[in-house]
């Protein structure tokens, strides 16, 4: 098992070792990288920062997701330094204008989501709210598990609207805004307001009231948004 780093860094750890994978050629164009229960027994951590750090490669290009799983496709380590720096190259600016589009992409979302969502989207909207329950009771929770459970509803909302191109524009929006890393909201941030909040706009959605399933996901990411500029 890999030496543990910091709580906050284990992402870079992950990324630090596929580097050097690279770099030995343990790692080539063409191989498929392990899995994530594989590497999150091998640093000794939960599946979130895995997949950070898998986010980060196939935004920067180094790997991609195909039928066999994840595929190195590029294995220049110069892709690495400049745009994995993105994170701290961003600034609140330019957060609080992505904060804008996501609460206009959201609420069109909410509202093409109650006049289009199936009992199947219906169900899996109420277990991501179960699930931030769930985790808001545990008493040693852990904050990125949080923050996840409440990614999940929302992603959830954006599949119920069944627009694809929509869902396409707020992956690449959304990466944006989970790669910043110190303007990402943290897990204090996921609080009972916002189990109450998903809790109001599901029960929108799932009677079809659209207009209301709108403002309601308005109000919600404001509210997150006007945290954000206090912070």
């Amino acid at each position: 098992m890999e030496k543990k780093a910091p709580s906050d860094k284990y992402y870079e750890k992950i990324l630090d070792w596929f580097k050097a994978q690279i770099i030995s050629g343990n790692l080539k164009q063409g191989d498929i990288i392990p899995s994530e229960r594989e590497l999150a027994a091998r640093f000794g951590v939960s599946r979130v920062p895995v997949r950070e750090a898998l986010r980060i490669l196939e935004y920067i290009g180094i790997i991609q997701n195909t039928t066999d799983g994840m595929m190195v496709q590029e294995v220049n380590i110069q892709l690495f330094n400049p745009k994995v720096d993105f994170a701290s190259q961003i600034t609140r600016d330019t957060l609080e204008d992505l904060f804008e589009v996501r609460i206009f992409l959201e609420s069109a979302a909410a509202y093409y989501a109650a006049k289009r969502r199936t009992e199947e989207d219906v169900d899996k909207m109420r277990a991501s709210v179960q699930e931030m329950l769930q985790i808001l009771e545990t008493p040693d929770r852990e904050e990125q598990e949080l923050i996840q459970s409440s990614h999940a509803f929302h992603f959830c909302v954006i599949a119920a609207a069944k627009n694809a191109v929509l869902e396409n524009i707020y992956r690449n929006l959304y990466e944006l805004l989970d790669v910043s890393k110190q303007y990402t909201l943290g897990g204090h941030w996921v609080s009972d307001a916002t189990l109450m909040d998903h809790e109001a706009i599901l029960a929108k959605i799932e009677s079809q009231n659209a207009e209301d399933a709108a403002k309601y996901m308005r109000f919600h990411l404001t509210r997150a948004m006007r945290k954000l500029e206090r912070k």
